[in-house]
């Protein structure tokens, strides 16, 4: 079981960590800082920010939905265009914070999580957060090719939660996901 994917807070959250960035940012920077991100929050409040579908990539752990996002420009199906009006679209290995949304779906300790990431981690360049991913995300497999998916279950048993803080944890993805469905405007 994994936690939806907020587009909104992950649109929040890149323009954040861009700005923090001056701006531009290699991609797999931003991906891996967001990874970091959400996996720091499920340690602390055992909720992520972005959520979505984690995977393990050759280059260390990743968020499915916002690599899509970063690659497409967009997510199929979506009507919501905040991140086409904030970021642009890759150019090389890079994205560009185009402008800066109101901060409407993120909450201070979220912000607070993030500036804490960008302390610890906004120094390294992508090949030295993919080395550290590597060396300190044990929720990741190594994979030669493709990718292998990543249950918020394991990483829940990685960072040793106990069997009732693991066991809250999947039922929060449980009510979060089946709130967000219901709230989510089609």
């Amino acid at each position: 079981m994994n936690f939806r994917f907020n587009l909104r807070k992950a649109t929040e959250v890149a323009c954040l960590l861009l700005q923090h960035g001056g701006g531009r940012m290699n991609i797999m920077k931003l991906v891996k800082l967001v990874y970091l991100l959400d996996r720091l929050s499920l340690d602390r409040r055992g909720i992520p920010v972005a959520g979505g579908d984690h995977l393990s990539m050759r280059n260390g752990p990743v968020t499915s939905e916002l690599l899509d996002l970063i690659n497409a420009g967009r997510l199929v199906g979506e009507s919501d265009t905040r991140w086409e009006q904030c970021v642009s679209d890759r150019r090389n290995h890079d994205i560009q914070l185009e402008r800066m949304p109101e901060r409407e779906h993120l909450a201070d300790a979220e912000v607070a999580l993030l500036d804490e990431i960008w302390a610890e981690h906004g120094g390294k360049d992508q090949w030295e957060l993919v080395d550290w991913c590597h060396a300190h995300c044990a929720e990741w497999t190594p994979i030669a090719r493709g990718c292998a998916p990543i249950a918020v279950e394991r990483i829940g048993m990685v960072l040793a939660k106990t069997p009732e803080q693991f066991h809250r944890l999947t039922q929060e993805a449980v009510e979060l996901n089946q709130l967000d469905e219901i709230f989510t405007p089609a």
